[in-house]
């Protein structure tokens, strides 16, 4: 395992961590997709950046999966949209089944956009892209360290660093700016006394990627939501031949004190009803989680904001965390840069009021626990045709075309 230090544009350790100041203008406390498109924001405008994650390397656990199209708009305009696409799968539609009920679509070919498509590509592959691209920039990483606390120093601050694989030994590090894109369960938010009300839902979920037993979806550009009288999962094919299953399956299962295997996991799709189209032939991952819905009280205390999975968190459905992420790094980038050459500090209290309508909104579409009970529900025509016009708006929201470009004229 290599030591905690700098690292370069091919993620090689440059030199030793050593005990020392650090000065910058921005840190960012975190190297997943938010804190690393921040860096690639604040480096491309010329603003000096370190960033500092206590995880030596990349994790290698494919959280989210969905790069959507504003998502692939940004990732165009740095650069890196292909080299990402080369290692995904391009998704055109969510088909929801039920069964003997009648399918629903959520379709994306319609977007007013050169990438009218989703790609399901593992977060680890963004997050090596955006990392790669960083250093090149001339962005500083220095991994295998841990925030512990800052404070406030006249036009500054100064952040308290702990080593991971040494807790004697700690360094500072001295900026104008904090951000804090560690994730929903952030040190600095914590740090910062900042609440995070919302909901647990009451439930855990299961998820299992491998090799499925048969093929999932004809054409496989899509993804899919089998819904069943109780519970439902989502099928999202990956590359190389791969598929992932998540999702809460059926409360009568979820209900039981039981270790998490693979048979406990195959008796539970099962429970389902759809069959062989849900069968796996291999599980090389397989866990359990909960989904929350939360948001920060506060976005910005003095000089340190929340950024990310720090600030807000959702239901997964729809794929929408990276994307958030992406976004919220894309507007704090350009109020910092502005603050930074000379205006007013109170223009960073804009970022807030910009992102946190945004973030309440990409939680209401993804709450879709309510519409697919109504899919469930659903005989008539009149009510078939409900579901569909409430799906209809669906890909633009999941898109986060619309807010992408509401905010760019702000």
């Amino acid at each position: 395992m290599r030591a905690g230090g700098l690292v370069d544009a091919e993620g090689c350790a440059v030199r030793p961590y050593t005990p020392s100041f650090v000065h910058c203008e921005v840190l960012v406390v975190g190297a997943g997709p938010t804190g690393l498109a921040l860096g690639c924001e604040l480096r491309r405008r010329g603003t000096d950046c370190v960033i500092v994650d206590r995880d030596l390397e990349v994790d290698p656990r494919p959280r989210a999966v969905m790069v959507h199209a504003a998502g692939l708009e940004w990732l165009e305009g740095l650069g890196v949209r292909g080299r990402i696409e080369d290692m995904a799968l391009r998704m055109r539609r969510i088909v929801f089944h039920l069964l003997d009920r009648a399918d629903y679509t959520v379709d994306f070919t319609d977007l007013p956009t050169l990438h009218p498509y989703y790609l399901n590509v593992p977060q680890p592959e963004v997050e090596r892209v955006l990392e790669r691209l960083y250093l090149s920039l001339g962005g500083r990483l220095l991994r295998g360290v841990e925030y512990t606390g800052h404070r406030e120093d006249g036009g500054n601050l100064l952040a308290e660093m702990g080593r991971a694989d040494d807790a004697t030994t700690r360094t500072r590090v001295r900026a104008r700016y904090l951000v804090g894109a560690d994730g929903a369960g952030s040190a600095v938010r914590a740090h910062l006394g900042v609440g995070f009300p919302g909901t647990t839902y009451p439930m855990s979920y299961l998820l299992a990627e491998g090799l499925p037993a048969e093929e999932l979806t004809t054409p496989r550009d899509e993804s899919a939501m089998f819904v069943g009288p109780e519970g439902a999962v989502s099928v999202l094919p990956l590359p190389g031949g791969r598929t992932r299953i998540a999702g809460p399956v059926t409360s009568r299962f979820l209900e039981r004190e039981e270790a998490l295997s693979a048979d406990v996991f195959r008796e539970a799709v099962e429970g389902l009803g759809f069959g062989s189209r849900l069968r796996m032939a291999t599980i090389d991952r397989l866990t359990h989680y909960q989904v929350h819905e939360r948001l920060a009280d506060r976005f910005r205390v003095g000089r340190a904001l929340l950024a990310g999975d720090a600030a807000h968190v959702n239901s997964p459905a729809g794929g929408q965390a990276m994307n958030t992420g992406f976004a919220d790094a894309v507007e704090l980038a350009g109020r910092l840069e502005t603050v930074l050459s000379g205006a007013p500090a109170e223009l960073l209290d804009g970022y807030e009021a910009v992102r946190r309508p945004t973030a309440q909104r990409i939680a209401r579409s993804t709450g879709v626990g309510d519409l697919l009970q109504t899919m469930r529900e659903a005989t008539t025509e009149s009510e078939r045709a409900f579901v569909r016009a409430r799906l209809d708006g669906l890909a633009h929201e999941w898109s986060q075309l619309p807010v992408r470009r509401t905010e760019a004229v702000r």
